[in-house]
Formats: C-alpha cells, structure tokens, sequence
C-alpha cells in the first residue's frame, strides 16, 4: 500500500470506530458520594431546578454537585435561633438528612419574603437565601445541587444489610411506574446495600395514609423492573423482570409506601431452617445472641424489621405460617389476614387454596393503617370488642411447674380477659367437632383432614412451580434439572404420587371450613367476632442456627394447630407479650427471648383485632416493639 494512502484509511478506520462507539447503549446509573462519612446514592433523574447561592464549594474533582438543604419558613423574619431549631428538628426526624447539608440553606414562605438570619453562629452554613414554591415546588429537606447547571437532586442514605434480610435494594424510577435495581455500594461491605429517601419529604394524608412508610418486599411478589428470585438461583435465572407490579404491593405503593427492596425467604418458601439453606444465606435473626434461628419462609422480612430503625413495614406472606413463625422467633408482631381479603395477582402462587399476603411489623398503629390501605371486604360496622376469651392448650394458673414462658402466657390470658371484662374458657377441639361435626364426616377430624394440607399444598407446588420451572431451565441448560432443596423435593415427589386427590382434599377443607366458621368461631353483630381465640405455638426455647439440618422429617398428616387458621380462612395474628432469660450456649452469656400468643377472630374480623392490639399496646398489656437484641430495650446486635 502507497505510503500516502494511510492518512485516508486511519480516517476510515477513525470512523468506523466511532460509529460503533455511537452505537453503544450507555445507561448512567447515579453517582455514590459521602457527606459527613455517610454514604448516599444519587440519581440521574433530577427533581427540579434551582439557581445556586454563590460561594459554594462543590465535591472534590470533576464534580460540582453541592449538599444543599430547604427549610419552609412560617414567618417572615427568620432569626438565628428559628433556623437552629429547624436543624435540631431534622436531625431528630430524619436519618437521611446531617449538618453536611447545611453548606447551601435555602429558606421557602409563599406568602412573605423571608429575611435571612445572621448565619455567623452557623459555620457550616456557607450560603443562606429565600425563595418561593413558584421557584422550585418540592417538599422541604435535605438535597444534592449542580452549581453549573442549577438540577437538583435527591440524595438517597445507604444502609449495608449486615443481617442478610434483602435480597436486592431497589429505587423508583423516575416516571414512578417502575422501579430499577440499586446499582450503588457501601465500600468494605460485603452485604446488599439498601437506600432509603429522608422522612422529611412525606406526610400522611387521607388520600396517602401511608406516605413515606419504608416498605421491604418479600421476593415472591413482582414489582415491576425486578426480577422475582423466590429464593431460588434456578428461579431467579430463568425469569425475566418482572412487567407488572403485584395488586398487594400497588395498593401500598398508592397509599405512598416507598419500596426500598426485594427480602429474601427460603427457597420455594418450604418450611426450613438455616443450615437448610443451599442458595442463599438465611437471614440472622437479631434477638437474644443473634444465632438463633430466623425460621421461614418471611425469614428476610423478620430479620429486617427485628433489626433496622430504617425498615418501617414489610409485606411478606403466609401460607402455613411463613408470617407466623417467623414473628414468633424475631417478637414482631405478625398477621395471616381473613383468606382472599387481597388479590395476589402478580405473586408467585404457592397454594392458591391457603396463600394470603400479610405483614411483619414493630408499630401496631402502622400494621392497622396498611391492613386498611391493602385489604378490602373487612367488617367495619362492630360497635363493641368481644366478652369471650377462648383458650386454646394453653397453661393455667394451676399448671404445675409452669415454666417462665407460660407464666407470661398465664398472666397475658388474665389481662385481656380484665381488658376486655370477657369470661374465659378453654376450648376441646376433639370434644367439639365429635359433639357436633357435619353429617356424614368422621368422628375424628384427624381422619378428615389426613393428608388434605400437604397434597393442596404440594400438588399446586408441582403444577405451579416445578412443571414450568424444570421445562424452562432444562431448555436452557441442554436439559439439566436445577437444584431443589430436600425438603421440597421430597414433599413434591411424595404428591407426585397421588395425582386424583386433590378433588377430595379440596372438598375436605371446605367441609372443616364451613364447620369452623360456624360451630367453632363464628361472627357477632355486635363484636364481628362472638370471641377471640387463643394459643401459643413457639414454646419460646433456645433454637440455634447452628443446629444440623433437620432434613425432612416426614409429611405433616392430620391438623396441625398452625394449620386450623389456613384451613378455615380466619385471621390469625401473632402478639409479642414479653421476654425470657436464657443462657446461651454461643455468647456463653445470660440473653432474652422473645415470648408470644397468638389471636385468632371470625373471619373477616381483621381490624377489629387490631383495634383490640393496639388498646392492649396502650394499656401497657403488650409491649412496644424495638430493633436490636431486646424486644423491651433495644440494644446492640451480637455479630
């Protein structure tokens, strides 16, 4: 080739590089920064546009983006000490919000001018000035401010998952219809990272009762833009993201809840315990010496809310008990609702016949006000609670050598019962249901119901789950069978092998429901329900992680306690009553566990137990619930 000739082919070849360069699909995906040493996500997305003060001193490097924070102002003169109480306020408010925002300080009043302070008794305050909602209309607190451009945007406080709850952090995107994986990280932190918005911008309102309220999800339900993994690697490989939002989540989100992750369960959400877990990591259970067990299969929902302030609500769900046990063993307070009192469209079915979407929670005024937002066909018009208590296998005060346990049980029973000025009985089922069963079933309820729950509860799984996921993944790994943990392998080889009785079981639970629901806990006009149920299924012992895998311990014939509830459809609702000392064997220390009872209604009686809870809340009968080692106070979590 002619030397003068390569000028024109280094400028085909220039070109052809830039063209494929042109071609390529570039996605920003926020910025990470630390202000004060606290580190914050920052999205492309700005939320407005605000003229900056002068003299700010933007990030170090390339960057000019500037913490800057709004103040709303309800009066005219603005003095040095107003502004350091609305800092003080902040700063008590919010976790997202620190003095490292104060550089910019911009001071909002629609009605007036607003005259700025002597800032001299505030050194961090670089630049103070007044404005109004015409210039920028967006709530007060904390924000992130490009001096070139005037964009301004919202920072988002990163929190590392030390407790292994999530299975992914996730933020809105900005059009609000869909959300986008969280793509920022804590360095050193080997943990999901998880990003939540300042408090400071929500305020409930009618329309949006739940504004601000930091929602984790349990990951079985879709949400838009995330792939559903339902605690499964198989799973989580063969299934897109998802393109629709589950009807449970969708109404909390309406309601302003901020979806801040994805909660991880336990794979298939099959009842297992921590060194049953393959896939992913059980979630640590923050309670006592932190190495008991979370149980499942809300296991990432329990550890969260047990443990992080910054964690206001979580949706999980409850098909056996996956709510249930799980608030047991992290003393939450825990929620089966009335069946079918929410569409779990856009949820992975596990057992059409027994799945509700319920809550985990700290704050019982909270878990009423999401129950109102997401549940719909509950009893409202009861004018009174109910006059009966009805005891379940539980302890007297004549038991003998009650343990600790039981005698909080004991004297829980005794105080609702003065609570509510109710008499107290004690409830024989076998008595019962031979007394007065339906014409033409079994005098025994045991016979009835022999394998009723595990074939309705494994043979959906076979058709719902492991059809479509071992065609799908065989197609795309030249035939290969993905990995299903033992407990569920067996359970859907054992219904496997009884393919026509799912009619029959289907009948059997509709016959025990029917009775339940009439003979057993009926309605009341007057109160919903004519009583409220009682029983304790957690003997509240030392349970550690470290324990060997159970393996599967054989197919659970028969009724259950824990089964009566899925069975009839009634609400079932865990309360944390109190704490017991024990010694560890792993701190080598005295510690506490979490002891709890839980409520059973008529169905549809959902809100009428959680005005009862929340009476028994204030009243001072059931504890307020804090994160951290202690139900009662809190404290630091052993790792």
């Amino acid at each position: 080739m002619p030397h003068s000739l390569w000028p024109s082919v280094k400028a085909v070849v220039a070109l052809t590089l830039l063209a494929q360069c042109a071609a390529a699909k570039m996605t920003p995906m926020g910025l990470t920064m630390a202000i004060n040493d606290i580190p914050y996500h920052v999205p492309v997305e700005s939320v407005g546009k605000l003229s900056s003060c002068t003299g700010l001193q933007g990030m170090p490097g390339s960057y000019d983006l500037t913490p800057i924070t709004i103040f709303d102002v309800h009066q005219a003169n603005c003095s040095a000490e107003t502004l350091s109480q609305f800092v003080a306020d902040y700063l008590e408010k919010d976790d997202v919000f620190n003095e490292g925002f104060l550089q910019g300080v911009y001071l909002r009043n629609n009605d007036v001018n607003v005259t700025a302070p002597d800032i001299t008794a505030h050194p961090s305050i670089a630049c103070i000035k007044a404005i109004t909602t015409a210039m920028l209309d967006v709530p007060a607190g904390p924000y992130v401010l490009s001096q070139s451009t005037g964009e301004l945007y919202t920072p988002y406080r990163l929190y590392s998952d030390t407790m292994g709850a999530f299975h992914q952090g996730v933020i809105a995107a900005a059009d609000g219809q869909h959300w986008i994986p969280l793509h920022s990280a804590i360095a050193g932190s080997s943990a999901v990272t998880v990003a939540v918005p300042s408090r400071l911008y929500y305020k409930p309102t009618a329309d949006k009762p739940l504004a601000g309220v930091r929602l984790g999800v349990k990951d079985l339900y879709n949400i838009k833009g995330i792939k559903t993994g339902l605690g499964s690697r198989a799973y989580y490989a063969i299934h897109p993201e998802a393109n629709n939002t589950a009807i449970a989540v969708q109404r909390l989100v309406d309601a302003g809840a901020i979806v801040i992750g994805k909660m991880k369960l336990s794979q298939f959400a099959a009842p297992e315990n921590a060194r049953d877990a393959i896939d992913y990591l059980m979630p640590f259970n923050p309670r006592g010496d932190g190495y008991q067990e979370v149980t499942s299969s809300s296991s990432g929902p329990a550890s969260g809310m047990a443990s992080y302030d910054w964690l206001d609500l979580a949706l999980a769900s409850d098909t056996g008990g996956s709510i249930r046990i799980p608030a047991e063993f992290n003393g939450l307070f825990g929620n089966r609702p009335s069946f079918d009192s929410v569409p779990l469209t856009g949820s992975v079915p596990l057992v059409p016949q027994f799945d509700t979407a319920g809550f985990l929670a700290r704050d019982p005024k909270l878990w009423h006000a999401a129950s109102k937002v997401m549940y719909s066909g509950l009893t409202t018009d009861y004018t009174k609670l109910p006059s009966k208590v009805v005891t379940y296998e539980l302890p007297t005060a004549d038991t003998p050598n009650l343990t600790e346990p039981q005698k909080l049980v004991v004297q829980f029973v005794a105080k609702v019962s003065k609570h509510l000025s109710a008499t107290t009985s004690a409830y024989n089922l076998s008595t019962h249901w031979a007394e007065t069963h339906p014409s033409g079933a079994p005098e025994n309820y045991n016979v009835l119901l022999n394998i009723t729950w595990p074939i309705l509860a494994a043979q959906e799984q076979v058709r719902q789950i492991r059809g479509p996921l071992f065609e799908a993944y065989a197609a795309k790994y030249d035939g290969r069978v993905p990995f299903v943990n033992e407990w569920t392998n067996t359970s859907w080889n054992w219904a496997s092998e009884f393919p026509d009785l799912i009619d029959e079981a289907v009948h059997n639970k509709t016959v025990f429901m029917d009775w339940w629901n009439t003979a057993a806990l009926p309605n009341n006009t007057d109160s919903c329900s004519e009583s409220v149920f009682l029983y304790v299924f957690n003997a509240a012992q030392p349970t550690y992680r470290t324990a060997l895998p159970q393996g599967f311990s054989g197919i659970p014939l028969g009724l259950n306690t824990m089964f009566i509830s899925p069975l009839a459809g009634n609400p079932d609702v865990v309360v944390p009553i109190g704490q017991v000392k024990y010694y560890s064997a792993i701190s080598q220390h005295e510690e506490v566990l979490p002891v709890s009872v839980r409520l059973m209604a008529a169905r549809g009686c959902d809100l009428m137990l959680l005005d009862l809870i929340n009476e028994l809340v204030d009243a001072g009968i059931v504890p307020q619930v804090k994160t951290g080692t202690s139900v009662h106070d809190g404290g630091i979590i052993y790792v």
